[in-house]
């Protein structure tokens, strides 16, 4: 087994062939330091190892991949390869299997020799290793959890694992749940299989929107995980590393618990570059940032919309201008004039002719006709009583008009507390779509919106909410059925709105 970097890299140059001068030119470098890392004369500083390592390999994938001989690379360097892969597989495969030999064969090298600066700084390297399932489980739970949870500052996760994997067999919730978080300022990113998505059925998005509305403190950024699909690293920013190995059942069997700060720090650096935006799935943005996007988001025919705060629709003249007013007080204030505006003209147009899906928790709506508390955009709002007699009134025109305006209540029992809310929205025209958080349960209000943007995962998305048709606690309401409710119950609505909204000038 090679562990010295100079025999590596050696071998490396032996067997795919290629020149010293040619990889020289490739990374920016002197050929005398190459041939010099070549003989074990000197080695690249540990500053600057990560990237010279990315551009080695980098450069011989590359022609491993011109002379077609990846497989004979992973034969000559006993590298198991379980099916066969597609040309950009390879490729990526090439390039993570290379960085690995090159990285440990640097890290490996003896300590007794005295010109390997890294071994002699290392030495007093502080990690751990667990072995087995449950060991791991109560390590999470046991040792992880109560760090986190003594954190004040700012969280910063990376896991370069699968989401689909981490929700199937309850680890990540499961984790989650032992964390009390004393910081609100917490991203975690995390990496999507979209192969293993597409087969996902309705109970990974049952799960992962429950995932999102229980934890509505923190922001997941979830990224396709292509390019680093074989790393296995979670990484608490400034405090931890962590590399493990999967068992068959999707859940962690070893892991390896790193904490000295230069290595979690080089590893940081490593991993934070594989999470590239341009992958992004679902992505945490402020609701200032969909200011103008709203007024196209719902020129669409086709809409889907989850409310789990509110009822911002056909609200009344008297509270758009209320809400233009309003808007003077927050940033942007001339977009957001501009959009409110715009807004009130394409949802009349719409409300006549698109179709409209409207799906409400009932304990969402009793909350609403209580209390009128909505948000629009970033607005938070309280309708008057004659607002929301009026916006119903509204409401059971429209329906009548356009009968594509379908209102779908889903019935449960009573929330006995915040965690028994649904407190994420779902908004969706069929090809764009996105995630609200409800304002009300969050301290920090930077990052209200989750935009999803990959295809697959709105589909999906779009598939579990509209399959909550067929559900027995979904029931269909028709502009009759609400329109013989209020009448039936008008004057106990004006007592509940009497006893719980406080007075508020419409005018």
């Amino acid at each position: 087994m090679v562990n010295n970097f100079s025999m590596a890299l050696k071998h490396l140059i032996k067997f795919s062939g290629i020149k010293i001068s040619s990889l020289a030119d490739f990374i920016s470098y002197d050929v005398s330091y190459i041939s010099k890392w070549c003989n074990g004369n000197n080695q690249p500083s540990p500053k600057h190892v990560n990237r010279i390592n990315q551009l080695i390999a980098s450069f011989i994938a590359k022609e491993l991949m011109r002379q077609n001989r990846a497989y004979p690379f992973f034969n000559e360097f006993n590298i198991s390869i379980e099916t066969t892969l597609s040309a950009e597989d390879m490729k990526i495969r090439l390039l993570d299997e290379l960085e690995n030999f090159l990285n440990n064969a640097y890290y490996q090298s003896s300590p007794s020799d005295p010109s390997n600066k890294l071994c002699r700084e290392s030495a007093n390297l502080s990690a751990q290793t667990i072995i087995g399932r449950t060991n791991v489980k109560k390590f999470f739970n046991n040792e992880l959890a109560p760090l986190l949870s003594s954190i004040k500052g700012k969280i910063v996760i990376y896991v370069t694992g699968d989401v689909t994997m981490a929700l199937h067999n309850n680890s990540m919730a499961d984790f989650l749940a032992h964390c009390q978080f004393s910081t609100t300022d917490i991203d975690i990113h995390i990496g999507c299989n979209l192969n293993k998505l597409q087969q996902k059925s309705d109970d990974f998005i049952d799960s992962f929107y429950e995932l999102l509305n229980k934890h509505l403190q923190i922001n997941f950024h979830v990224y396709d995980n292509k390019d680093y699909t074989n790393s296995n690293i979670i990484l608490l920013k400034d405090y931890f590393a962590m590399q493990y190995s999967i068992h068959s059942d999707d859940s962690i069997d070893i892991c390896t618990y790193i904490t000295d700060k230069k290595i979690i720090k080089d590893i940081f650096e490593r991993t934070r570059d594989k999470f590239n935006r341009s992958n992004y799935v679902l992505e945490p943005k402020s609701d200032i940032e969909l200011i103008r996007f709203r007024s196209f988001f719902y020129l669409n025919s086709q809409l889907l919309l989850f409310c789990a705060k509110g009822f911002e629709f056909f609200l009344p003249p008297q509270a758009f201008n209320r809400l233009l007013r309003s808007s003077a007080n927050y940033r942007y204030s001339s977009d957001l004039q501009e959009t409110i505006k715009n807004m009130q003209i394409t949802w009349e147009e719409q409300f006549d002719e698109a179709h409209i899906d409207f799906f409400m928790p009932e304990a969402n709506i009793v909350n609403y006709i209580e209390t009128g508390s909505l948000t629009y955009g970033e607005i938070d709002y309280v309708t008057s009583p004659e607002e929301r007699e009026l916006q119903l009134q509204q409401l059971i025109k429209s329906m009548k008009k356009n009968p594509n305006i379908i209102i779908h209540v889903l019935t449960a029992s009573r929330p006995q507390n915040d965690q028994d809310y649904a407190k994420l929205s779902y908004y969706s025209n069929n090809s764009t779509a996105y995630l609200k958080k409800n304002r009300s349960f969050l301290q920090k209000k930077d990052k209200t919106i989750y935009m999803i943007k990959s295809p697959l995962l709105i589909d999906k998305f779009n598939h579990f909410f509209r399959s909550l048709n067929s559900k027995v606690n979904c029931h269909i309401f028709s502009a009759e059925d609400i329109e013989k409710t209020y009448k039936k119950n008008s004057a106990l609505l004006h007592r509940i709105w009497e006893k719980n909204t406080p007075d508020i000038q419409s005018k």
